[in-house]
């Protein structure tokens, strides 16, 4: 599948009259517990992830 495939459907949950909240998580239990919860989309920092395994920021892991 194309990243446009997966896109739409994405952009399709931030219209103006209800902006979409992203919970921001850096780990797969925090994932978890999103999605448990019904948060149709989840956010990750790149940063936030590469740090909690003792490395830098990068696109290195």
């Amino acid at each position: 599948m194309t990243s446009t495939h997966h896109a739409a459907p994405f952009r399709s949950l931030h219209t103006p009259a209800r902006p979409l909240a992203l919970a921001n998580v850096w780990d797969v239990a925090g994932a978890r517990i999103m999605e448990a919860a019904g948060a149709p989309a989840i956010a990750t920092t790149s940063a936030g992830v590469a740090w909690s395994l003792g490395a830098p920021d990068g696109d290195r892991i």
